[in-house]
């Protein structure tokens, strides 16, 4: 009882401190008042932090075209919630040196931390999140439980019994153990690090029977970062029959609402994505067990069991099976009318109602944040005329066309929509006015360098473009319509001065 007291008793002297830069970039990056400049250069004061950022940043794991040389480019290039993110995930990694918590077998729990991570990364795509984000909540999902070791080393040698049971049993066994659990330490972690809500919540409720207490905004984040916890017990579970229906009992559920086939096909991807973020942030892990293997372990668990609970349990596979096929016909329809509801048929873009929709949201978020958001418009230059002399269908194909080199020239975060027949329109987080130019002119030279083909010769098109960058504040959605609609109305103005100024060019918004 001793020894549960003095973890209950846990104070923030005896958690594991960030180093000081990591935790400057990560304070810094949630501060409005602080500048582009004057984070590059709390960046760039710890010249190794920074060589680990820009190696990060110039990983397959962002996969951004354009090496990123400078603090200054990451700063710019990864906007303040992807540098947080990657701080933050340094940050704990090196918060906990080898050979700091003797007895552990730390490999083991950075294999288990780095899947949490991946599968939340994985899943949040399904679930619209930040990606980014998303992994850095996984990765300190359970950093409670190297917390408690590391206040406690004489209880390492219960890891290897606790490792392998499910997520429920092993909390159980931790409040056993240490009399508190990993969630309720990684709370007073996330608060001694100071870390934002959006990421603290999720460590903080991803075991809750209820999320009534979740703030409404974080509850899908925490609905992945439980999910993630099933996907990881299904590499390390004891009971990996137990272990994999539990995970595809979950994520065929609301709101993830996973086709079979789909469950299987992400856990293909797990070992791989673990290898490839090991190496990212430097970290060493054994040679990962393939999903297949564990299958394989599960079915040889599932022959085991007696004749009647095998004919129970495929009699329930099959309900389930049909079941899961009306569902997914109802998914897929679904998905069709949400296709029809918010993407271009012709060019596969954002149409305008999508646009106007996520940007109303990202000028609420650049509110908080403080960072710039530029929009463009872009207009093809005498299109009518192209549609007249060659034909509509040649038309067609040349906003098809434009709409693929835009993909290509942009970055994956900026929204590229079509918004009339031969208006398009880009909007871009987190830039500003001199990046807007730039990204601007890059489209304006691709579009200008395409070369379409009829059948007498080769024909080439321009495009006329004008932009507009917002920094401010707003209180409420219909301030954000506002903000909005002013945004629209000074791009088209510098559209119109584009055009009058001899088309194919940029031309900015120039404000008072």
């Amino acid at each position: 009882m001793a020894e549960k007291q003095k973890v209950q008793k846990i104070t923030p002297s005896d958690l594991p401190a960030p180093p000081e830069t990591a935790a400057r970039i990560v304070r810094a990056c949630g501060d409005p008042d602080i500048g582009a400049n004057k984070l590059s250069r709390i960046v760039a004061s710890d010249p190794i932090l920074t060589a680990e950022i820009l190696r990060t940043a110039n990983s397959a794991f962002f996969g951004f075209k354009h090496k990123v040389t400078t603090a200054q480019s990451a700063v710019t290039v990864l906007g303040n919630r992807a540098l947080r993110s990657i701080a933050l995930c340094f940050a704990v990694r090196d918060s906990v040196q080898p050979g700091a918590v003797p007895g552990l077998d730390i490999v083991s729990y950075w294999e288990d931390a780095l899947r949490h991570a991946v599968a939340a990364r994985i899943l949040s795509t399904r679930m619209r999140l930040d990606t980014e984000e998303a992994f850095t909540v996984g990765l300190l999902q359970e950093f409670g439980l190297l917390a408690m070791f590391y206040a406690q080393p004489d209880e390492c040698h219960r890891w290897p019994n606790m490792r392998p049971m499910h997520p429920e049993e092993r909390r159980k066994e931790e409040h056993q153990v240490f009399g508190t659990t990993h969630d309720q330490v990684g709370k007073m972690l996330a608060k001694t690090w100071a870390l934002p809500e959006e990421i603290s919540a999720p460590i903080e409720f991803h075991h809750a029977a209820s999320l009534k207490s979740c703030p409404p905004e974080f509850r899908k984040m925490t609905l992945v970062m439980t999910a993630a916890d099933w996907v990881t017990a299904v590499f390390t579970n004891h009971d990996t029959q137990r272990a994999l229906s539990g995970c595809r009992a979950l994520l065929i559920k609301k709101p993830f609402s996973m086709p079979l086939d789909a469950i299987d096909k992400m856990l293909k991807q797990i070992p791989g994505k673990v290898e490839e973020a090991a190496e990212t942030l430097g970290l060493r892990v054994e040679v990962q067990p393939e999903f297949d293997t564990v299958l394989r372990e599960a079915n040889r668990q599932l022959a085991d069991e007696t004749l009647s609970y095998q004919e129970l349990t495929w009699a329930l596979e099959a309900a389930l099976s049909e079941k899961e096929r009306l569902a997914q016909e109802l998914r897929e329809a679904n998905l069709k009318l949400e296709e029809m509801a918010y993407v271009d048929p012709l060019t596969k873009l954002s149409n305008r109602r999508r646009l106007l929709e996520v940007t109303m949201s990202e000028v609420m978020r650049h509110s908080r944040s403080g960072r710039p958001l530029s929009l463009i418009l872009i207009d093809l230059d005498h299109f009518k005329k192209v549609n007249d002399t060659y034909g509509h269908p040649f038309g067609d194909s040349v906003l098809e066309s434009v709409a693929e080199v835009m993909v290509a020239c942009l970055r994956t975060m900026d929204i590229k929509a079509r918004i009339g027949g031969e208006e398009l329109c880009i909007l871009m987080p987190e830039t500003d006015a001199i990046a807007g130019q730039t990204g601007a002119e890059r489209v304006r030279q691709a579009i200008e360098s395409m070369k379409l083909e009829v059948p007498t010769q080769t024909v080439s098109v321009t495009a006329s473009l004008g932009g507009t960058t917002w920094t401010g504040n707003v209180a409420n959605a219909e301030a954000a319509g506002e903000v909005l609609r002013k945004m629209m109305d000074e791009a088209d103005a510098a559209l119109y001065q584009a055009k009058e100024s001899g088309r194919n060019q940029v031309c900015w918004s120039k404000k008072d």
